[in-house]
């Protein structure tokens, strides 16, 4: 078999062992964010939540205020009322039940009031209790995506050891000039092989679409040397040549 089909091939096995080490080290780095977001999701309801308890202690504080209005409004009833038994003039007396039954009104109103604070208090509690309960079932069932994707991040780092592992010892068998010019390329392209496609128009690099000469297809088929796309600079191969020899070691 031909040496320089038989490196090609082996490239070409490098360069997925390089993908599927590019492919893994990109899912690794995604999940902190992915944890972030599920982080901020929490904190979102933490906050929602935390805005429905504040607006139920708002409310019993108003209610509280006010039964203190009232409270000081029936003082000033029973004040006045017992002043009636002693006033000595009929405009006191008659002034008395004016401030008496303005009292009454105004402590009508602040009766009203409470009730009406006691049913929206009511409705406020339910709905405070409603979101206890929705925030701590999502929040369990996030913490527990959260706890997956460490798992997940550790289990990757786990497969990504070991893929680098096969890729150096992979890497072994190929002869070193011919990996020093696979890595310069790999370094500054995203994969340094690239197919051969043919197209109705011609042949042309599978990476960068650079349309090849028949001259350039000719050296390729030799299989003497590395052709190298004058477009991308990628290592060019026929991948029909490459199939006829399966064998790699």
């Amino acid at each position: 078999m031909n040496n320089l089909i038989i490196t090609l091939k082996k490239l070409i096995q490098l360069q997925i062992y390089d993908q599927e080490i590019i492919d893994l080290e990109e899912e690794i780095n995604s999940i902190p964010d992915q944890i972030s977001q599920l982080e901020k999701t929490i904190e979102s309801l933490q906050k929602n939540l935390d805005t429905d308890r504040n607006q139920l202690k708002d409310l019993q504080l108003k209610i509280k205020n006010r039964e203190l209005d009232l409270q000081s409004v029936e003082q000033q009833i029973k004040k006045h009322t017992q002043e009636l038994n002693t006033v000595k003039t009929n405009e006191q007396y008659r002034a008395l039940l004016t401030e008496i039954d303005n009292l009454n009104k105004q402590k009508d109103q602040v009766e009203i009031e409470i009730i009406e604070l006691m049913e929206t208090i009511d409705k406020s509690k339910a709905k405070t209790a409603a979101a206890e309960k929705e925030f701590s079932l999502k929040r369990e069932e996030i913490q527990k995506q959260i706890e997956n994707l460490k798992q997940k991040k550790q289990n990757l780092e786990n497969t990504l050891t070991e893929k680098i592992k096969e890729r150096e010892d992979f890497a072994k068998n190929i002869q070193q000039k011919f990996l020093s010019q696979y890595e310069r390329i790999r370094k500054s392209r995203d994969g340094a092989m690239s197919p051969v496609v043919q197209t109705e128009r011609g042949y042309s690099c599978g990476k960068c679409n650079m349309r090849l000469t028949e001259q350039e297809i000719s050296d390729i088929n030799k299989y003497e040397e590395f052709i190298f796309c004058s477009s991308c600079s990628r290592i060019l191969y026929i991948p029909k040549d490459l199939e006829e020899h399966q064998n790699i070691e």
